[in-house]
């Protein structure tokens, strides 16, 4: 017998519908059924109740076809195994956790040794559940609710929603908008607010980028930590010229290049990235205050003029290396103009170079051997020091 999914017939099946509510928050969850070798489903339904051909929830939008040959006994043996269930179940009160649905079908699959197997559970079922869609109707039955449901579920900045929002004026006397705990994606339509808050509050949303700002001049607040900032527009500067604060704790900024556009902030003076990767890597707090100049709280720590001095040394060690690095091509020419004991001997030298100061000593002496003699002078006196 095949498979008619008009007549709801199908034949040695395992078949899945939607739950309302429960699907459209999590698809994979669904009532379950199994049918007869003739196609009639059965399924249980609720406590000592086993309904047949009249599928609680609706008829099914999925299912997967077994093979009666992987019975042994046959079709008698598979419509046998699922009347068994079918009596147990009769007597068995619903338990949405551990004995539902599932676990009916799974009690039939095991009565008849399906595959040589008795350990077929909810977990197994779910892992071997593959099959197919009752037509396009049933992908968009068992799918659309869930996609419609979270559509509606994430909030888009409009005027309703500003309206809406709580305003009010904070303990420092500023006017603070607060769009915290919406589910919001995106930053959008801000400009509805016409610039008249001190304080906007984006926390605990879905915001991956820190873009589509309009130009706010009176803003100086912008909390956006608990989100997903993984990304900063290079505008940001420009469209708030005011910030002061920014608060971005708990994001994915995953490295330092990240808040390279913070750069074009003229007046930011506190700042968070505690919860972010990038404040994990090494160096960020003076690769921080060497980039953003006007800042004076980073992670809630005022910065001090020692940590800011280390921030200015790493920018001179970084350049010195540079500058070294860029000679080292010619000294290598300087090396190889010489006889192969002195080269023997400076590549002892240079391998041993531990520290920034023996590699510009090694730097200077082959900088100094102009003419081969020079050289040979140079290198006298540099091996005498080092005996």
């Amino acid at each position: 017998m095949e498979i008619c999914s008009e007549r709801h017939r199908f034949p040695f099946c395992v078949v899945w519908t939607p739950i309302p509510v429960l699907s459209w928050i999590c698809p994979l969850i669904g009532h379950m059924g199994i049918a007869t070798s003739k196609g009639v489903i059965r399924d249980f339904a609720g406590s000592y109740s086993v309904s047949e051909d009249d599928m609680a929830f609706g008829w099914p939008t999925f299912y997967k076809q077994f093979s009666p040959t992987n019975v042994h006994g046959g079709a008698e043996s598979w419509d046998r195994a699922i009347d068994e269930a079918s009596n147990v179940y009769l007597e068995r009160v619903h338990n949405l956790l551990c004995d539902n649905c599932h676990s009916f079908v799974a009690l039939a699959l095991n009565k008849m040794h399906y595959g040589g197997r008795t350990d077929w559970n909810i977990l197994v079922l779910y892992l071997n559940i593959g099959g197919h869609f009752v037509g396009f109707g049933g992908f968009l039955k068992q799918y659309l609710p869930a996609l419609f449901f979270f559509a509606t579920a994430m909030v888009r900045i409009s005027v309703d929603v500003v309206n809406k929002a709580y305003q009010y004026i904070n303990p420092c006397k500023q006017r603070e908008l607060s769009l915290r705990n919406l589910q919001i994606p995106t930053i959008e339509n801000l400009g509805v607010t016409k610039d008249q808050f001190d304080v906007i509050d984006l926390s605990d949303n879905n915001i991956r980028k820190l873009e589509n700002l309009p130009k706010l001049k009176r803003l100086e607040t912008l909390l956006v930590h608990n989100n997903r900032v993984e990304f900063i527009a290079k505008d940001i500067g420009e469209n708030l010229p005011k910030l002061s604060t920014l608060v971005l704790t708990n994001n994915n900024l995953s490295e330092l290049g990240d808040i390279d556009s913070l750069a074009h902030l003229p007046k930011l003076e506190y700042l968070s990235l505690q919860g972010n990767p990038c404040a994990k890597l090494t160096n960020y707090r003076q690769y921080v205050i060497y980039k953003l100049k006007s800042v004076r709280v980073l992670d809630y720590q005022r910065i001090k003029l020692a940590v800011s001095e280390a921030g200015s040394r790493l920018k001179r060690q970084i350049v010195r290396r540079s500058q070294i690095t860029g000679s080292a091509a010619e000294n290598i020419e300087h090396v190889r103009a010489r006889p192969s004991e002195e080269q023997k001997k400076i590549r002892e030298l240079i391998s041993g170079a531990k520290t920034l100061a023996d590699v510009e000593r090694v730097n200077q002496i082959l900088q100094g051997s102009n003419s081969h003699q020079n050289g040979q002078n140079g290198d006298a006196n540099m091996y005498e020091d080092d005996d």
